[in-house]
């Protein structure tokens, strides 16, 4: 047995290591070794036995990755009964008797008067962070801004429409909360109907609205384009760039004209032009669209937020 000190990107590597206490080495698997020099940006060595590139280095954490998703994304595994547990996390944050003593510092039977089951207080603290209706405010002012910029080319209307619909209503620490709920726990039932309620919501709020624009810009959509899915795309391009802004990265894309673009607004007018003709069949290129001049009015329900 010869120990392996550095390997090679896409090699398989055996892991040779030592248990605590001493002993001969012990083969605990094998590794398919990774470039990680530009990764791990704390290790103590930067090559050798302890570097980025020896197979024991690499297995830690594997197993670490492994063993956090254990106690994260496993969290909420069924009960031997077939019923759904409650994450552990939630348990020891928002623990039933012990929140609202410790931390509200009220009475246990303000609580229990309210959720006496600790599984319903889990559940409707979920469905409340995750609400729909907490964009609603965030859609009257998007129908403002449809109302003001409906006026002007379509690319400065998906602009104000882009910043106003996909930045939050909310407060960033509850945005993060309602990401990190989907991320680690889709499939926990208070999760999964929630995120099924926001898609109601944002298809009956926002198609209306598309359909609207689409209108008063004189565009249809190619054969086989589905509004729906189209919307979904949108929704999908807020959640990432959120994400990413949260996590301080550039979320903008400058023009050769040098207009500067979120990169929501700027793909949005991309998935347009490939989605849609003028009404006479003339593709449009992505710029061509955004000097796009309204042709006829908004519709009025529309620009008073009652459509």
């Amino acid at each position: 047995m010869e120990r392996l000190i550095e390997g090679t990107p896409g090699e398989e590597a055996a892991v040779w290591v030592q248990d605590r206490g001493g002993g001969p080495l012990r083969l605990r698997g094998h590794i398919t070794i990774e470039d990680l020099g530009g990764v791990l940006t704390s290790i103590s060595s930067r090559n050798g036995a302890n570097g980025p590139l020896n197979p024991v280095t690499q297995y830690m954490l594997a197993r670490a990755a492994n063993h956090l998703a254990d106690r994260l994304i496993d969290d909420a595994p069924p009960t031997r009964e077939g019923r759904d547990s409650v994450p552990r996390i939630l348990s020891s944050s928002l623990g039933h008797q012990p929140f609202v003593e410790s931390v509200l510092e009220m009475s246990q039977h303000q609580m229990l008067r309210r959720w006496p089951l600790a599984t319903d207080w889990y559940n409707d603290v979920i469905n409340y962070v995750m609400r729909p209706a907490r964009f609603d405010p965030k859609f009257v002012a998007v129908t403002r801004t449809v109302a003001a910029r409906s006026h002007g080319t379509l690319g400065e209307f998906i602009r104000a429409f882009a910043y106003e619909a996909y930045t939050y209503a909310d407060s960033r620490k509850v945005v993060r909360v309602a990401e990190a709920l989907q991320a680690l726990w889709p499939d926990y039932p208070p999760v999964r109907n929630a995120m099924g309620q926001y898609r109601t919501h944002v298809m009956e709020r926002y198609v209306p609205l598309y359909q609207g624009a689409m209108h008063a810009y004189a565009l249809v959509p190619r054969p086989g384009m589905d509004l729906n899915a189209l919307s979904w795309a949108f929704n999908a391009l807020h959640a990432r760039e959120a994400m990413e802004h949260l996590a301080g990265q550039n979320t903008t894309h400058t023009t050769d004209d040098g207009t500067e673009w979120s990169l929501t607004a700027w793909t949005i007018l991309v998935l347009v032009a490939g989605a849609t003709t003028d009404e006479d069949g003339n593709t449009l290129t992505p710029l061509e669209l955004s000097e796009r001049m309204p042709v006829r009015p908004f519709p009025a329900t529309m620009e008073t937020g009652l459509g």
